[in-house]
């Protein structure tokens, strides 16, 4: 871990820099180039805009034969592993999410690696994926179905958070957009003309909280109205909602789709208006952390202190939902979370705040450290790469098959 304390002072200045200069999805032209300079500067081979202008992979190392070695762990293959970068920020609220953090904790491991790699202690490549606009956009999405991952063993990356947890509860998410279509009318003269969208829109609010109330635990309904009409005297013809639906599952998705679909229609025929549907292309699935890895990262990162929870209540607490629960379906995968020193929750301006201190630096770091002994010491275990397999296909075959 030597290169960690060479490099500390310029993987605070990353993060800070990241922080300092929020840019949202897609528009991370910033980001973009102080991340694909430095792992340029340290070795890496970048090709930069890959898949989307601020999107890029780097990677150092070389693995036999696929082909003939059947993926990595065989006798004649090398492992190939994947560190998962993200960088956007939050509309209005700045790395709220701190994914500056998740950048500096992803660079962390990613030259660890390269220099167990380079001193010839680990055999195999890492490969650095810098993954654009994850709020929504699914930057890994795109390079799931541009086969990135097809011969990448298994994939690493973290997640700020208010506790340290290995395997965190992360649901799949469906967005969609709700379109009422009325008519309208001058709202004293001749209402009975009109086919008042926005009293649509409100029964569909009303619909969807009613139906909260018999949802399964893990089933969440949250839905805001974008469009509400032009004035109060004129009858609004056309309304908007943005809805997220989030499930335990695909199965447990499919169930709540169907019953939210019953209230978003219901609001359309009592008010005599017309729907329509606009579903997110990209909808996310639910993280299936590989046991393997998660056990391997629990032994690491205890060495350079950081302590998990325990607490029952607290691991069942959704985390939210991300892409990389799709990766997690395709190859094997862990997004632990870890503390930064706030009991300031995510997607808060005070989090926001405390994703830019010292303390917080020293947590990212530390968790690179320990995503990087993980990597290592599965691409130096044929046996671990093994049990890393064997659990993948056994955790995703008890699922529904993700979509990607």
């Amino acid at each position: 871990m030597e290169i960690i304390v060479e490099k500390m002072e310029e993987l605070r200045q990353i993060s800070k820099e990241i922080w300092k200069n929020p840019e949202l999805g897609y528009e991370e032209k910033y980001a973009h180039k102080i991340i694909t300079d430095f792992l340029k500067n340290n070795g890496f081979h970048v090709e930069e805009s890959y898949l989307h202008p601020t999107g890029f992979r780097a990677s150092f190392g070389t693995t036999t034969d696929r082909r003939e070695s059947g993926g990595g762990g065989g006798d004649k293959g090398s492992s190939h592993a994947c560190v998962m970068v993200e960088y956007d920020a939050l509309p209005e609220i700045g790395h709220a999410s701190g994914r500056n953090l998740v950048t500096e904790s992803g660079l962390a491991a990613a030259i660890v690696i390269k220099s167990s790699i380079e001193r010839g202690e680990t055999k195999g490549k890492v490969s650095v994926l810098g993954c654009p606009g994850h709020e929504g956009n699914g930057g890994k999405v795109d390079a799931i179905k541009k086969k990135f991952f097809e011969d990448i063993d298994f994939a690493v990356s973290a997640q700020p958070y208010t506790s340290d947890i290995s395997t965190p509860l992360m649901l799949t998410i469906m967005r969609l957009c709700v379109t009422y279509k009325g008519k309208q009318a001058h709202a004293s003269a001749h209402p009975w003309e009109g086919r008042n969208a926005l009293d649509a829109a409100v029964l569909c609010y009303n619909n969807i909280s009613v139906l909260r109330q018999q949802l399964k635990p893990l089933m969440q309904i949250h839905g805001i109205i974008t469009k509400g009409g032009v004035k109060p005297n004129i009858i609004p013809g056309e309304t908007e909602m943005e809805f997220y639906l989030r499930a335990k599952d695909h199965v447990d998705m499919a169930v709540l789709q169907q019953r939210a679909n019953g209230a978003f229609v219901a609001a359309a025929k009592a008010t005599g208006c017309e729907i329509e549907f606009n579903f997110q292309e990209k909808p996310y699935s639910n993280l299936t952390s590989n046991p393997t890895l998660a056990k391997l990262y629990e032994k690491n990162a205890e060495k350079y202190g950081i302590s998990f929870t325990r607490n029952c209540e607290e691991l069942q607490i959704p985390v939210g939902s991300t892409d990389v629960g799709n990766v997690s379906h395709v190859i094997p995968t862990i997004l632990p979370t870890f503390s930064i020193g706030t009991s300031a929750r995510n997607h808060t301006e005070a989090f926001a705040e405390a994703a830019g201190s010292d303390a917080a630096h020293e947590c990212a770091v530390n968790v690179g450290k320990a995503l990087a002994a993980t990597a290592i010491d599965v691409m130096s275990d044929k046996n671990l790469q093994m049990q890393m397999k064997e659990d993948f296909t056994s955790v995703n075959s008890a699922s529904m098959t993700a979509w990607h």
